[in-house]
């Protein structure tokens, strides 16, 4: 049970990771878009290492409410996450990082969908 856990774990994180890379702004260069870019890699980051308490703490319900539950705990880590403004950080910098940070949810969201759960809407 334990390895199957494990084995559960390592593929959410895989493709948690690969979606938000395949999410990254790759248009040209602006502040902006570093910020977004910046958002979503902290946020990944944040995910892969708190997986473990995350994920294995979830009660097992009914399949929707699980996907709920899981969303609202992601939520509120990305939520609590602080950004220490750096000297060359522009505004529009930072407000990239916490549109990054509002993408992630949403991402997260699909990769709960897809991966767990692709037959609920």
């Amino acid at each position: 049970m334990a390895n199957l856990n494990q084995q559960r774990i390592k593929k959410t994180v895989r493709k948690f990771s690969d979606l938000i890379e395949r999410n990254k702004d790759r248009r040209a260069y602006s502040d902006y878009k570093e910020g977004i870019n910046e958002g979503l890699e902290m946020a990944k980051d944040t995910f892969e290492e708190n997986v473990e308490k995350f994920l294995s703490s979830v009660p097992d319900e009914d399949p929707v409410a699980k996907v709920q539950s899981l969303q609202d705990r992601f939520n509120l880590i990305i939520d609590t996450i602080v950004v220490k403004e750096k000297p060359n950080y522009s505004p529009d910098h930072l407000d990239g990082i916490y549109e990054g940070f509002e993408k992630s949810k949403k991402i997260f969201g699909e990769c709960l969908r897809e991966y767990y759960y692709p037959d609920i809407e």
